[in-house]
């Protein structure tokens, strides 16, 4: 199917023309190869390779790059019916460090060029209070303020700065983090206008790790005070199957990707923190959606609390999450069992990524499969091409150490 991908996705795009009428339209219109090609099918894999690690490494990030604006923004996504989005300041942000490790591990100076015109967008955006704003690109005067956002964009901003030392990064920076400090409910949670539906979530767990970072930079104990707050408030929802409460999207379902939000941030905002209780709580929630995968080869694109239930789609962003997760619960544990669905994982995903077409699909990350699941439907999407490209470069740095282990091993 994958060399066929840009063609099919092309016809597609030319037969669908109502964003809100994809699926009737593709069950009427679509063509019987067409529908093959996009029906869901298991792509778990572990034996058979058809593209290097290195190589979909490579493709991923291509996306990314073809999806920057001339401004130093990146786009949300690439639709198949409306092509680029505007650029998104949340995605830009957490891609930046994307941007760096990818850098420092393959030595592409365009790709840190990349990240330091991502930086400098961002720096243009910050608001007076820290903050920065909600949405796509904002024009001036429309901006509002996002605590998700902000902390995403922070991770960024302290990678930026590691990688420079530029004192301006690190003020706006330590700005940002103060406002995130300052708004902050004594319980730990956020919520109010800068938040999402107005609500807590404990998917902001994300929002505490991008703190964490902050506070091992500017040693201010705010920073770090913050930061296990929220911790100490996600653990408190932590229930004994694993399932972690207070995801609280109001007329969505719980789509995996803030289910491995919420433990990918508790993870490293407790290895940042030293917190085992942290750790562990996040190890436990991977356990769990481990067995799921390896028992019925895949995990759902929505769980009911619990894990019960769900969706049968696949999210895809939420699937490479969960592979960096398990890479990370793996180089603090040493648990092989979470290495080998890992990279069972990230196979599977590679076969997913589009090798012939037009820009914007090729080595694009689609929001579902097949494209048409409920999250993100026609769409590729960068945080997909980033949370990817993020496991296959754990992956890389592994394995090396993982296979001279092995080998110690069978000649003692």
């Amino acid at each position: 199917m994958a060399t066929r991908t840009g063609r099919i996705l092309a016809e597609a795009a030319g037969l669908l023309r109502a964003p809100q009428r994809v699926v009737p339209l593709f069950s009427k219109l679509a063509s019987d190869e067409l529908r093959a090609a996009f029906e869901h099918r298991n792509l778990y894999s572990y034996a058979t390779t058809t593209v290097t690690t290195a190589d979909a490494l490579r493709s991923l990030m291509d996306w990314i790059r073809d999806a920057q604006h001339p401004d130093g923004g990146i786009a949300a996504y690439y639709s198949l019916l409306t092509g680029y989005s505007e650029s998104y300041p949340e995605v830009t942000g957490y891609i930046v460090p994307t941007l760096f490790d990818f850098e420092r591990m393959m030595g592409d100076s365009d790709v840190r060029k990349s990240a330091e015109r991502a930086t400098h967008w961002l720096l243009s955006l910050q608001m007076p209070s820290g903050a920065f704003p909600a949405g796509l690109a904002q024009r001036d005067g429309d901006a509002q303020p996002s605590v998700f956002n902000t902390g995403q964009i922070l991770q960024g901003l302290v990678r930026a700065y590691a990688e420079t030392k530029d004192a301006e990064i690190r003020k706006r920076a330590i700005a940002a983090g103060d406002w995130l400090a300052t708004i902050q409910h004594a319980d730990g949670s956020w919520r109010g206008p800068a938040v999402y539906q107005g609500a807590s979530h404990t998917y902001y767990s994300m929002v505490s790790w991008a703190l964490a970072q902050l506070a091992d930079e500017s040693g201010d104990p705010r920073h770090a005070a913050a930061a296990d707050k929220n911790i100490d408030w996600v653990l408190a929802h932590v229930q004994p199957s694993g399932w972690i409460d207070g995801i609280n999207l109001q007329g969505h379902p719980t789509y995996l990707h803030f289910i491995a939000y919420v433990i990918q941030g508790a993870l490293e905002c407790g290895i940042l923190r030293r917190r085992e209780d942290a750790i562990q709580a996040a190890a436990k929630s991977a356990w769990v959606l481990l067995r799921k995968f390896e028992t019925h080869k895949r995990l759902l694109g929505t769980y009911e609390p619990d894990f019960k239930n769900g969706q049968h789609f696949s999210c895809l962003t939420g699937n490479a999450q969960m592979s960096c997760v398990w890479l990370r619960v793996f180089e603090v544990t040493s648990d092989l069992r979470y290495l080998n669905a890992a990279l069972k994982m990230n196979e599977m995903l590679k076969q997913s990524i589009p090798v012939k077409g037009r820009s914007g699909l090729i080595g694009g990350v689609a929001g579902s499969y097949p494209i048409w699941g409920k999250y993100q439907p026609m769409r590729f999407i960068s945080w997909g091409s980033k949370f990817l490209a993020d496991a296959l470069m754990l992956e890389l740095r592994l394995m090396p150490t993982v296979e001279t282990k092995l080998e110690d091993a069978e000649c003692a």
